[in-house]
Formats: structure tokens, sequence, C-alpha cells
């Protein structure tokens, strides 16, 4: 039977030895080698007659190998599951290893060192109820309502068309024609498109507000959008053929303004309350404010959620300040990445060691308060997924129900989706015990801090990557 021996060097490392001993590994060579005798067919010999000697000079040496991992990795790790021990990274063979030579006509007892990390034992701070923390609470201002009440009305508005007039946020149609010497151009470019004036360089705008329906002017057609590229002007503007490789060396056509349209917001009514808000569940303009102030609030709820588990997070770090067997992670890294550097190593090892820490008071917490990923969490998580593909608005269970057995296949698609799903329990089970005080902030100062917090959260993901990344 094989050796283990586990000697503590302190809390946090540890090294495990392992004796393969010759008897066993003797007999499941040749166990190897007769399974080989009885298919080769060697020249000189009947099958199922090739010597021993002959066998192992041919196969030994890659069975032997074989044999000796699969041995050392079975018992290396049926050990660390018996001794319930918590390590970190992988087990990694000790610097003053000593040599094996794996010889099989010569098999002798084999002996391997290996360093283990072990996660530090520590009880988590900061989960009950005298510690308080602070949520945002977004105060939707009435300027926000009316704007999105007029987005409401114009969604469900009509389309008019404007005989002479043309306003600010209206679509243009334009007819253009390519010029020559101040007339058109006879067998040149003409084309017809529409155009978003909020869309519009300031200055073409200003032109065309200026003018009315059935005008003609000459205009810069490279300058009419903002954001625009040539190739875009040419395909789209000039209807040219991607193909169409022609030089285009005049930038002024003449445009013919020959449809101005808008959208016509919807009367407040029944119609439209009925129609935006849900049959029955608003009857007044006062009520379709608060309704939309509530929907718009939710939306921030969310995003104040989130805000709120960043704060925890690192609250939750600062109070459980981990010990870690660094050394040992750092010689990890070093050899499980064979484009790591002791220079990639030292730069991104903060980032590294942060994102570990917060791993292990995760999942002590979700031991803690009992919280399971079930297969049932995961396809739920999935077929919300698949719903929001379609904005909400599928019913077909069968195809719905397809997708999700599709992601439930991908194993990198499932480890994501059940990190999240852990997190979002974790959450809820933390919130439900801590103390949350509710801190009023304004629209725009909020927005503010969640672009700090999205870019703070971008950098540490960069420097965590460093690692992978190299």
């Amino acid at each position: 039977m094989p050796n283990v021996v586990r000697e503590e060097i302190d809390n946090l490392n540890a090294v495990l030895t392992i004796t393969l001993e010759k008897a066993e590994v003797e007999q499941k060579l040749k166990t190897e080698l007769n399974k080989y005798r009885e298919k080769a067919a060697m020249k000189g010999f009947r099958k199922g007659k090739t010597p021993d000697t002959m066998l192992r000079k041919l196969y030994g040496k890659s069975l032997l190998a074989d044999i000796v991992n699969d041995s050392l990795q079975r018992q290396l790790y049926d050990h660390i599951i018996e001794n319930k021990l918590e390590v970190l990274g992988q087990p990694i063979p000790s610097e003053d290893h000593p040599e094996v030579h794996l010889d099989p006509i010569q098999v002798s007892d084999y002996t391997f060192k290996f360093d283990l990390g072990i996660a530090p034992e520590f009880e988590i701070k900061g989960i009950d109820a005298s510690d308080v923390y602070e949520k945002y609470k977004v105060e939707i201002g009435d300027e926000r309502v009316d704007e999105e009440m007029l987005k409401a009305r114009k969604r469900f508005g009509k389309r008019i068309v404007s005989e002479s007039e043309i306003q600010e946020e209206d679509m243009v149609k334009l007819q253009l024609a390519e010029l020559e010497a101040d007339s058109v151009k006879e067998g040149g470019i003409q084309n017809s498109f529409s155009l978003l004036l909020a869309n519009a360089q300031d200055s073409a705008k200003a032109i065309l507000l200026s003018h009315k329906v059935g005008d003609t002017l000459k205009m810069d057609v490279f300058e009419l959008e903002k954001d625009r590229d040539d190739d875009f002007v040419r395909r789209y503007f000039l209807g040219l053929e991607k193909e169409d490789e022609r030089e285009i060396s005049e930038r002024v056509y003449q445009i013919t303004i020959e449809e101005a349209s808008r959208v016509e917001p919807a009367e407040m009514g029944e119609e439209f309350y009925n129609t935006y808000f849900g049959e029955g569940r608003v009857t007044s303009e006062e009520e379709a404010r608060e309704a939309i102030r509530l929907d718009y609030g939710q939306y921030f709820d969310q995003q104040a959620n989130a805000l709120l588990f960043r704060d925890l997070q690192e609250r939750l770090l600062e109070l459980n300040q981990l010990p870690l067997p660094e050394g040992f992670l750092k010689r990890w890294i070093l050899t499980s990445n064979e484009n790591a550097t002791p220079e990639t190593v030292d730069k991104g090892f903060e980032s590294f060691t942060k994102s570990l820490q917060w791993s292990l008071i995760r999942n002590k917490a979700a031991r803690l308060f009992g919280i399971q990923v079930t297969e049932e969490d995961l396809k739920a998580y999935f077929a919300n997924r698949v719903l929001s593909y379609f904005g909400g608005q599928l019913n077909d269970m069968t195809l719905i129900n397809g997708m999700v057995e599709r992601l439930m296949q991908d194993e990198k698609q499932v480890d994501q989706a059940g990190d999240e799903v852990l997190l979002d329990k974790l959450q809820a089970a933390i919130s439900a015990v801590v103390t949350i005080n509710p801190k009023p902030i304004a629209e725009e100062e909020f927005l503010e801090v969640l672009r700090q917090a999205q870019a703070q959260a971008q950098t540490e993901q960069a420097e965590a990557d460093l690692l992978e990344e190299e």
C-alpha cells in the first residue's frame, strides 16, 4: 500500500510525502504488460508469446509512467478529501523533491514530495444585526418623470407628415443629386434617403431648420450626420454599392427636402394608460407619473443593490484580513502558467490575493447560511436570460426549454451562472441580517458614483486577468 505522510510546516503550509511501493507498482505493470502480450504480434514470436523483457523495453516506460502518475494522483487527492483539507490552488512538487528514475526493468519504491497551500481558518465578521451598511435611494425628480412620460407617449404616438414646417426632432426625407457647374449632372449620382435631425451635425441641422419642405439647397453630404465615416456616406447617402470603387471628389450635392415627419405624442387618457402601463393599473395623469417614478426607482434600486454588495464585499475584506501562504501561491502561479514570470506575478499578486480572499469569505458565508445552487436554480437563471433575448415577450416554452438545455451543456456558462446565482442568494441572506440604512441621493450624483464604481471594477478585473494573460 502507498505510504502517505503529511508534515505541517505551519497553519498555511504542509508537505505531503507519498511513497509508491515496489511490489504494488510491479504488479500493476505486469498486469498491463500481459494485456499487451495478448494483443502483440512481434516478428519471430507467436502471438501471446512475446518475452517479458522485450515488452518492457518496448512499452514498459510509458506504461510505468502512467501507472505511477495514476497512483500518485489518486493517493494525493484521496488524502486531501479524506482529511477534509481545504487547499489553495493545486499541490506542487517540493523544491527538494527527490529525483525519480522510472526503469521498467528494475522497478523500485518511488517517493514524491508535494507542497500544499492550506486555506486559513476564520470566523466571519461583519454580517450580524450590529453591522450597519448604507444603500443609496435615488430621488427621482419631476424632470426625469416628465422626460420618461414624453418618451412613453411618443412610443405609442402617431407619425404625422408636415407639409412645410421642419422641427428639431423631425425625420426628413432628402433627395440628393450630383452637380456639374451648379446644375444637376446628367447621368450623375442620385439617391433618396432619410435623416433624423437629432443625429445631424449642428451646422447641417441649422441649415435644414432654416428651410421648409420642398426647398432645394446645396450641402456637404460628408458633414450631414454625426460620427459617420466616408464609407457610410458613400453607401447610404450617395447610394453607391459596396463594390463601387469610383473616386468621389465632390462633397457638395443638391439636396431637396421632400418630406418632414414627426411623432405626435399619444393623448393622455385611458387608451394610452392601458397600453403602456397595463390594463387598469393607471387611471389618471397623477397615477401615471407615480407609476413612472416607481418603475424608474426600481431600475435604480437594482443598481443601488449592486453598489451595496460592493460596499459589503469591501467591508468584509477589511474586517476579515486573511493570512495566505504567499510563497506557495507565487510558486503555484509560476508552475501552472508557463507564460508567467516573477515580474508579472508580483505585478498582479495583490489583485489575485484580494480575489482569493473574497472567494474564501464568500464560500464560508454561503456555508454559514446554508446556501446551495441547485440545477433548478441554474435552469431558472438561464430561462430568464433566454427571455431577456426576446424582450420578455417569448411564450414558447418548448423553445425556451430547448435553449436552456443547450446552455446547461456549456460548462463555462454553467460555472458563471452558478457564481451569479450564489452571489444573488448570498446578498439576499446577508441583507436580511445586517442593518441597512437608506441614503438619499440625487440621480446625477448617483450616476457619477455608479460610473466611478464601474471604472474601478474594470481596473481591478484587468489587474486580476494579468496573470492569466501573461
